[in-house]
């Protein structure tokens, strides 16, 4: 399941006001808050003025912590939805689609993610994720343009047969790895695309962002 998140950070940030104010049926205070999650009152109060949004693993503890669901903090939900199974399995992915190619296999602080929109997917699975919208149609015969993909940079392990991103040239390439040759392939119905041929698995491993676990097109 995905829900898109690109969300209205101020909304977030009412939410997290009020279910401060009634969750767990007293008040708790930004402080209180913050020593929870081991961040600062003034992280907590940036958020509720919708300045950024929290990361994944501290929206879930907001959640848990105030008595209400990871759908109703972030929106979907009716207001007095309790926490569910569910949302142990719900995954916070932020959508990169905003930052360079060149910079998207890099580590980035908290702080620098909070300014890219939410993408809210379940079942994942453990790993780094980020998303990307599909741009064009060269794996169109799974993911048509418009799709979003989940992309777990810390799966490096090239596996022949199964979709990835590269950062090729300065441009993202979502394609398929194949091994011998060396190239990477499109999945796609427009005979335009052809395979970007590589010297070798190394460099494509050089090149590697992380594996395509998920594709979702809202239609």
């Amino acid at each position: 399941m995905l829900y898109h998140a690109d969300m209205d950070t101020k909304s977030i940030g009412k939410r997290i006001a009020e279910a401060r104010a009634f969750g767990i049926g007293r008040r708790v205070t930004q402080a209180e808050l913050a020593n929870v999650l081991g961040v600062t009152p003034q992280a907590v109060s940036g958020w509720e003025r919708g300045e950024a949004t929290p990361e994944s693993d501290k929206l879930i503890t907001i959640a848990n912590f105030l008595g209400i669901s990871t759908g109703w903090l972030l929106g979907g939900e009716a207001m007095d939805a309790a926490p569910t199974p569910n949302d142990r399995h719900t995954v916070f992915v932020r959508l990169m689609d905003a930052l360079p190619a060149s910079k998207l296999s890099a580590p980035m602080t908290p702080t620098a993610s909070e300014q890219y929109p939410l993408i809210i997917m379940s079942n994942l699975g453990r790993g780094e994720y980020i998303a990307l919208t599909v741009q064009g149609d060269p794996m169109d015969r799974i993911s048509p343009q418009g799709s979003i993909i989940a992309v777990n940079k810390a799966d490096r392990v090239l596996v022949p047969g199964k979709p990835y991103v590269f950062c090729h040239r300065g441009k993202v390439a979502y394609r398929i790895w194949r091994s011998d040759p060396a190239r990477l392939q499109p999945y796609s119905t427009n005979p335009i695309h052809e395979p970007i041929y590589l010297k070798d698995q190394t460099e494509a491993e050089q090149i590697l962002v992380g594996r395509v676990r998920r594709t979702t097109l809202d239609l």
